[in-house]
């Protein structure tokens, strides 16, 4: 298979002009160009944290007041449900808690699971798409030994490409295909999961990021359905088997709780944004004075290592559609190197002690992984696909299918020149 026979020409061009006229090399990020804006963020990062502490200041005696009277505050959410341009948390227990998390020490097997995925590109020699799932499944207090490994699926049916939403045959893009991941993701970990809870050992189930599928919002209302039908039946297979499922967020930029604040400081009776400020823009709102501020970073002066935040229910709004024992609850948790958020259906809060161990189990796992969970960390590994995987992928499908057959065999004249380039 051959795609060009200029790639000597340009190789000697790279080589003999590059030293000479210096305004060619193998690195096209021109660095030198660049120095002075990262000067400037690391300039105007100073001016940030007298700002910040207005903010925090703002932000506790937000906390403050709701723990004043909570039952006052919750009618308030209540009045504000779906006036509120964000999703707001529910406390279901006192917000200022910062509880120790026991250590763990019973027997256990972890599973994580993560993926990623080879877009689909018309530019190969085939237009599919693949997704690659790690599996990592790792016993502690009993002999069994740890098993890695990897599931990769190839999807290239026309209905693959082109699924049918509203009746209607679409083009897959990376929002639908990343969604696609997590169905796979989370089936995967619920085989794994039932698979292992056979050997007689309680088992805790890892998710790499939100149980919360935000994005779903952006699609159809029909494959909204569809996508949240196929989630709700993985997790109760959990459910039933009383296996913990948890979503671990490193550095989470989610602002639930601070939301929450925000509907505390507003000074109107029901927050309506679009009503009452919809003529402003965001940081002139009233609420602003404790915005902009990441939860974790409103829970670290709270929290100790190895200690955990109050739990919230998240008020996402697709999570509304869910049966009430499956919404997705959520604490911080100080695990030495940061403050995870870490997320879990409401049934495992309805547990109390199923939860400390659970939460006891994940400790050890940061702690084991120096700051992430250990079973995460290694599944990321094996999914990862690299370019040079990439590019052996496509490789490898043009061989097979001339072995199968097919005679013309070519990629476009794009993908050929980004493989070989001219000058």
């Amino acid at each position: 298979m051959r795609l060009s026979g200029s790639w000597k020409v340009a190789g000697w061009l790279r080589r003999y002009l590059a030293p000479a006229q210096g305004w060619l090399t193998d690195d096209m990020l021109d660095l030198n160009q660049l120095i002075q804006q990262i000067d400037k963020i690391g300039l105007e990062s100073f001016a940030e944290p007298e700002d910040q502490q207005e903010k925090f200041l703002a932000a506790e005696n937000a906390m403050s007041f709701i723990e004043s009277d909570p039952t006052k505050f919750l009618e308030k959410v209540d009045l504000s449900q779906g006036k509120v341009l964000w999703p707001v948390a529910i406390p279901l227990e006192d917000i200022k808690s910062s509880l120790v998390v026991p250590p763990h020490l019973t027997p256990v097997t972890v599973i994580g699971v993560d993926g990623s995925q080879i877009m689909p590109s018309h530019h190969e020699v085939h237009t599919c798409y693949l997704l690659n799932v790690g599996c990592v499944e790792i016993t502690y207090g009993s002999p069994i030994k740890p098993r890695l490994t990897t599931r990769p699926h190839l999807f290239h049916r026309p209905e693959d490409l082109y699924p049918l939403v509203d009746r209607r045959r679409v083009q897959v893009d990376e929002l639908y295909i990343s969604l696609e991941r997590t169905i796979l993701e989370l089936q995967t970990l619920a085989q794994l999961s039932m698979e292992n809870l056979e050997k007689g050992l309680p088992v805790v189930a890892f998710m790499d990021g939100s149980l919360i599928p935000w994005s779903v919002e952006k699609l159809t209302d029909k494959y909204k359905k569809f996508f949240l039908e196929r989630m709700s039946a993985a997790m109760n297979l959990f459910n039933n088997a009383g296996i913990p499922i948890v979503g671990y967020l490193s550095s989470s930029r989610a602002t639930d709780v601070v939301n929450m604040l925000r509907v505390a400081v507003c000074p109107f009776e029901v927050s309506d944004c679009r009503k009452n400020c919809a003529h402003l823009n965001e940081e002139n709102f009233p609420c602003s004075t404790v915005w902009p501020l990441a939860d974790r970073q409103l829970f670290f002066n709270h929290l100790v290592p190895k200690s955990r935040s109050s739990v919230f229910l998240s008020g996402s709004d697709v999570m509304r559609k869910w049966i009430p024992d499956e919404r997705i609850c959520f604490t911080y948790l100080h695990v030495g190197a940061e403050i995870a958020r870490v997320e879990f259906p409401r049934w495992l809060f309805q547990k109390p002690e199923l939860l400390e161990q659970t939460l006891g189990v994940i400790a050890s796992q940061a702690a084991k992984g120096m700051g992430y969970p250990v079973c995460l960390s290694e599944a990321h590994h094996l999914a990862v696909i690299r370019g040079s995987e990439r590019e052996k992928f496509f490789e490898l499908m043009a061989a097979r299918m001339v072995n199968l057959g097919l005679q013309k065999i070519r990629t476009s004249p794009k993908e050929s020149g980004k493989k070989v380039g001219f000058i």
